[in-house]
This record gives structure tokens, sequence and C-alpha cells, in this order.
């Protein structure tokens, strides 16, 4: 074979594996379970993801504005609807991934008892975080919980992040000794940690936090984003990883 030929075949080859990078826009509470499917994934085919992480409102924002995603796994099916309206996502795509499980939790093993009502309207911690639920999901769903129990907080002992991955943080770092946050961020940290303490809310208490993906309209690789997708879809290792991480499972293929 010709050294310029053999070159132009080595060019092809890096161009090609340069174009297998899918560009994710995430949900913070998702964050790390995507880690998880792309390790998998990434050795399955050797396409690469290139996640980033914020709130589901933020990125909305970003997407409308024309930031390069290939893909957006959304921590509600609002902001999916709307990118589909708006022609900024594929319809086709758009597919609840999993429904989000809300828990009020704390890192002191012994702050949170059974009856978490009573606790949100006791005196036991200072301060409580909620992600914004302007922006936030589940600081949406916080929001109806504390609503629907009566539980009134002062401004002074709520503390409000602008993600959920920022309201864990505010947990773990003691600036906020109970707050809720998603199970599956629960999960993960205490895979590395001592179990905390948590109180779940009745489900029926706010709505259904179903968490949807979507293919955006302005994707490099409009194929790669509909296979990876297809593969979060249906794939049983990947619906197992979704499920373990804490997260409610839709029927595979089901849209809805």
């Amino acid at each position: 074979m010709k050294r310029s030929t053999l070159l132009l075949l080595l060019l092809f080859a890096s161009t090609s594996a340069m174009a297998t990078e899918l560009r994710v826009a995430v949900a913070a509470n998702f964050t790390a379970t995507l880690e998880r499917l792309g390790q998998v994934y990434t050795q399955d085919t050797g396409v690469e993801l290139n996640i980033s992480a914020a709130s589901s409102g933020k990125h909305y924002a970003q997407i409308t504005q024309g930031a390069p995603f290939d893909v957006f796994f959304s921590a509600d099916d609002q902001r999916s609807a709307a990118l589909v309206a708006s022609g900024h996502a594929i319809p086709e795509s758009r597919f609840v991934y999993g429904e989000g499980i809300l828990v009020l939790w704390s890192a002191d093993p012994e702050l949170i008892p059974d009856d978490g009502v009573a606790f949100l309207k006791g005196d036991a911690y200072r301060r409580l975080a909620i992600a914004n639920p302007r922006v936030a999901p589940y600081g949406a769903a916080a929001e109806t919980v504390l609503a629907r129990h009566d539980v009134n907080i002062g401004r002074g002992r709520l503390v409000t992040g602008q993600s959920i991955g920022q309201t864990f943080n505010f947990i773990t770092t003691g600036n906020a000794q109970a707050g809720f946050v998603a199970l599956s961020q629960v999960i993960t940290y205490e895979r590395a940690h001592t179990p905390g303490s948590r109180w779940l809310p009745d489900a029926h208490t706010h709505a259904p936090i179903l968490q949807e993906a979507v293919a955006l309209s302005s994707a490099r690789h409009p194929d790669a984003a509909q296979a990876f997708l297809e593969w979060v879809r249906n794939n049983p290792v990947a619906r197992g990883i979704i499920e373990s991480d804490g997260y409610r499972l839709p029927s595979p293929g089901n849209p809805e």
C-alpha cells in the first residue's frame, strides 16, 4: 500500500473516531447514572459521551439559545415537550427514561425519624435545603409536599439550590442539616459513605417526576444520538443501571 494511501486511511479513521463523541446535556440528579451508562456504552460501541450537568431549566435555556448539544436528559417531561414544540428536538426521539423519586434526606443517620412530617414541622434542624422550584422539578415537587402537609418554614431556615446537585451539596457539607433531593443521589452517595437517614413522601403528594430524554435537532451526529437513546430505552443492562440507581422504570419502548 502506498504511503499516501495509508496516511489517508489513518486520517479517515482518526476523523471517524472523533465523530463518535456525543455532547450530552443532563439534569444534575441523573449525572452519576449517565456516567455509569456512558462507561458501558463506550466500551460496547466506542462512542464517547461529553457530559454537561446542570439544572433542567438552565439546559433548556441554553439549548433554545443554540448551545451545541446532541442529546438532552431532562429531570422532567415539560422541557422536552417544549423543545419538540419549538422545533429544537426530534419528536419521535422523546421518551421517559425513568421516574424520579423524591426523598427527604440527611447525612446524619439519626436525624430524620419515620414521621417525616413531624420532623419538618419541628425544630430538630436549623436549615432545610430544596432545589429552586422554578428551574428544578425536584424543587417543585418538594414545594408541593410542604404545602400538602401545611409545613411553613421560615425564610431564614430554607436554603435554595439552583440545581438538585447544589442542593445535595448543601446537605453533605453541613450548610443544611436535611433537604429534599433525588433518591438516586442518596443511593450514589451512600455507596461510598455511611448511610444517612431518610423519609420518602407518599408519591401521591406531588406530581410524578417523569424524566425524559430527547435528541436535539441541532445534533452533529443525529444517527449516533438516536442509537444511544434507543440503547438507554431498551437495553436490559442500561435499564438495570437506571433502576438500581433509584428510578422507577417505564415499560420498555413505551413513550409514556
